[in-house]
């Protein structure tokens, strides 16, 4: 299949009736900037792309797993929705070789660079879901995941300083207690920077910084991870 669109279409197992959006989903901030009558980028689709995925993981999660814990049902979802885990999943669909990228983004490195792809499959998502609507995304996102539990065993094995911490606050705080704020967005396309702030209950408890939302929120857990082993929880 010479069409690289098509071929992406194929792996993703539906075809866009609406090329613009899928085009949004894979347009990138920096090709803008050499092509400003392209059309939006991708990080509107990006916002609404990480609300659906989340949704549909947790009510995944939730039925395939009913006699778990809060605590244990959040750390298995951040294991499925982490940077680490989004980046792999872009690449398995082919989203790098999709990519529309500028300037010194438009590189090998720049894409497969994780926050990029990252950014692209849940943009993905987000486009998926106006299209199609829930039940049609439910059904692709969990084919392009494979069995969860698979994915789960992989995914438990390596940091998740997120999930940790859940488990560690839910018993006793509950489940909303911790909240994640990005404060900062900084930087060229190619190198961007965010900062993220961490409160239990209100209170601070972390901070950290990545080349995305969801590596800077790792940092912020891990940082807070510190302090509760200290007994400062």
């Amino acid at each position: 299949m010479n069409d690289p669109l098509a071929a992406l279409q194929a792996r993703l197992g539906y075809v866009f009736t609406q090329p613009a959006l899928l085009l949004e989903a894979l347009t990138h901030p920096s090709y803008l900037n050499e092509h400003p009558g392209a059309g939006p980028h991708n990080q509107r689709l990006e916002f609404l792309g990480d609300a659906v995925l989340g949704q549909v993981l947790t009510t995944e999660l939730f039925h395939a797993f009913p006699t778990e814990t809060e605590g244990a049902l959040s750390r298995r979802r951040s294991v499925l929705n982490n940077g680490r885990t989004l980046a792999s999943l872009a690449l398995d669909l082919g989203l790098d070789a999709n990519l529309r990228l500028g300037g010194s983004e438009n590189t090998p490195e720049g894409r497969t660079r994780p926050s990029n792809l990252e950014d692209a499959f849940e943009a993905l998502v987000g486009a998926l879901y106006l299209e199609a609507g829930l039940e049609t995304t439910r059904a692709r996102v969990l084919a392009i995941y494979g069995p969860l539990e698979e994915r789960l065993a992989v995914g438990l094995e390596v940091d998740n300083p997120k999930g940790r911490l859940q488990e560690l606050v839910q018993p006793l705080h509950g489940n909303s207690a911790l909240r994640y704020e990005t404060v900062q967005c900084g930087g060229a396309d190619h190198a961007k920077e965010y900062a993220s702030t961490l409160t239990l209950a209100g209170r601070p408890l972390g901070a950290g910084l990545g080349p995305s939302k969801k590596s800077a929120e790792e940092a912020a857990a891990r940082e807070a991870l510190k302090t509760f082993s200290a007994g400062g929880i």
